[in-house]
């Protein structure tokens, strides 16, 4: 019961963190105020420096200042909390000449501020580690643990040197059905497998509230970037818990709504065009049914691109793609087919599923019944979510990358979905298009 009380109040603790951050940079304006700009009461500095709270509150956060840590206050945690002040410093000089605000005094103000912020807010937290250490050190705020792997002897000495850490080895085993079994009673696992099972990596993705860390190969070292954020000698790869929680996809459903709502009213001269041309010869818009967030069937909409009735010679035809049928030069798409195909103006009637809320504007592909018996285990985990008009594998690859991979890049959008990656994929969709990148 003790082991829990402090890890259960995590969210607390976070709040004061928060209060904390903004205390100190409050804190640290009063004191730069008083001593450069003393009997001032112009009300335009008040709102300046609540602007500036919010930049450095948004900086701490990219740096990870507000990550869930086992590990104390550090020079990492330093360092992120220098680097944000230098931001901040920039963004309200950039704010001070866009309003003519750039007087000396204010100027002294603002680095003095920021200055002295950057030693409270690090003597603060550090503060507030300190007592978290202090709980742990009395059997409070303990981490059950599991070690997965072979020789893990080196591994468990170094969480039992790390008493800080307030990890507690309830496992340590090589056996997969003795970890399944465990993993009811923890929330964090080590392991050290050169190679992952596709039963291993269907628990990874199953239990998404399990912290895992993954000790990395010689191999690993050179190509991928590892954290030493606990043990300064001991690299780690980190998987950590999903946080896709219900205010993210309020706003994700907002973004799409708004997306696709103006791009519909814009696009609807180009829509107009197109039809014309497509139905001189047959239907506007090829019609199929697709299957949506937790197997929803759907009916998506697209552009027509192949000859009308041409879809019965597919089984005459040779996949080229494991996983769903694709062709690179597909006999059955007209002239103007390849142009809305080179061009993806053929997927912007998926917009109107967008709209409708069957699909998001950045998910995973809408895949087709008869392509579920490929999703097997592990794979179906990139059902969790609507399908997406673009996405992480369509902007890495597309059919260039082989059926695993892609699945593998859908799931790890689910698990790190947000609005700036959703910005950032579709931003880099345009260059996709442009070089038409792994299209058939």
């Amino acid at each position: 019961m003790a082991s829990n009380f402090l890890s259960g109040k995590k969210n607390l603790f976070f709040l004061v963190l928060y209060f904390s951050d903004m205390a100190m940079f409050l804190v640290s304006i009063f004191i730069a105020y008083r001593i450069f700009m003393p009997g001032i009461e112009d009300l335009f500095y008040p709102r300046f420096f609540l602007f500036g709270l919010l930049i450095i509150l948004i900086n701490y956060s990219a740096y990870g200042l507000y990550k869930d840590k086992r590990s104390l206050f550090d020079d990492n945690d330093f360092m992120g909390i220098l680097y944000s002040a230098l931001i901040t410093y920039l963004v309200l000089i950039v704010f001070m000449l866009m309003f003519e605000q750039g007087d000396t005094s204010l100027l002294l103000v603002v680095s003095a501020a920021l200055l002295f912020n950057i030693f409270l807010a690090a003597i603060a937290r550090f503060l507030l580690y300190r007592v978290i250490y202090m709980f742990r050190k009395q059997g409070y705020d303990r981490r059950d643990v599991i070690i997965f792997g072979k020789n893990n002897h080196e591994l468990r000495e170094k969480i039992e040197e790390n008493k800080s850490l307030g990890y507690r080895v309830v496992k340590s085993t090589n056996d997969l059905h003795a970890l399944e079994k465990q993993l009811e009673d923890t929330d964090i696992v080590f392991l050290s497998r050169e190679s992952l099972d596709d039963r291993l990596l269907e628990l990874i993705i199953e239990n998404s509230n399990i912290h895992w860390k993954i000790i990395p190969s010689v191999l690993n070292l050179v190509i991928e970037p590892v954290a030493f954020d606990e043990f300064r000698d001991y690299p780690i790869l980190n998987i950590s818990p999903s946080r896709t929680g219900q205010a993210r996809l309020v706003i994700k459903r907002a973004m799409d709504l708004l997306i696709s709502g103006i791009a519909l009213l814009l696009l609807s001269p180009l829509f107009l065009v197109i039809a014309i041309v497509l139905k001189q010869d047959g239907p506007v818009f090829f019609k199929q049914e697709r299957l949506g967030k937790n197997l929803k069937p759907f009916m998506l909409y697209k552009f027509r691109t192949m000859r009308p009735g041409s879809d019965g010679e597919k089984r005459k035809l040779k996949n080229e793609v494991k996983g769903l049928f694709k062709m690179k030069d597909d006999p059955r798409i007209t002239g103007f087919g390849r142009i809305l195909r080179r061009s993806c103006i053929d997927e912007l009637p998926q917009l109107i599923n967008v709209f409708r809320g069957e699909m998001s504007v950045v998910g995973p592909r809408p895949h087709l019944q008869i392509e579920l018996k490929n999703f097997k285990g592990w794979r179906r985990a990139r059902f969790n979510v609507k399908p997406g008009l673009t996405g992480m594998w369509q902007v890495n690859g597309r059919h260039e990358l082989n059926f695993d991979k892609a699945v593998l890049y859908d799931i790890y959008y689910i698990k790190h979905m947000s609005f700036i990656l959703d910005i950032a994929i579709i931003l880099k969709t345009i260059p996709s298009i442009i070089m038409s990148r792994g299209r058939f």
